[in-house]
């Protein structure tokens, strides 16, 4: 199963485009494209572009807190996989202070896995969650993450420069 995760476009929907492109050419077509905010909308401008690729791709996005339009959740808990993942954008966990918020709050959705954005800095840090932000996508950054048949996560941080 494998996962591009976006945050941080800020409407730079040129960037995302580049970023979708660079990664259909290195990791191939994904089964799941997911947004952890600041940008939540640019999803669906982009979105027949996904569909071209694969017409049974799933999506999901967040809502930052510079994105004021769109019917989006504050968080996400999905289960790809064999992997609980829980999705925000992290301004209500403080994630700019300390990470111990959003550790806390996967732990208690029983998540492996924490995305999130709002710093525009990529991290990968392991607490009892794998805490993952793909930094923004409007300086050339996205995640590829790789789910095994087994639910054990591979990352691969992606950076256009």
């Amino acid at each position: 199963m494998t996962i591009f995760v976006f945050s941080d476009s800020h409407g730079d929907r040129v960037s995302l485009r580049r970023l979708l492109e660079t990664g259909w050419e290195r990791y191939g077509t994904a089964d799941w494209y997911l947004h952890c905010g600041d940008g939540a909308r640019d999803m669906d401008s982009i979105a027949p572009l996904i569909y071209d690729r694969n017409e049974k791709a799933e999506m999901a996005q967040v809502r930052g807190n510079c994105d004021f339009f769109g019917d989006y959740p504050d968080d996400e808990t999905l289960d790809i996989s064999g992997c609980r993942i829980l999705m925000t954008h992290g301004h209500h966990y403080s994630v700019k202070t300390t990470l111990s918020y959003l550790n806390d709050a996967a732990r208690d959705r029983g998540c492996q896995i924490a995305l999130f954005g709002h710093t525009h800095e990529p991290l990968m840090e392991m607490r009892s969650a794998l805490l993952l932000n793909p930094g923004a996508a409007q300086d050339g950054r996205m995640l590829v993450l790789e789910i095994s048949q087994d639910g054990r996560p591979r990352v691969h941080m992606l950076h256009l420069g």
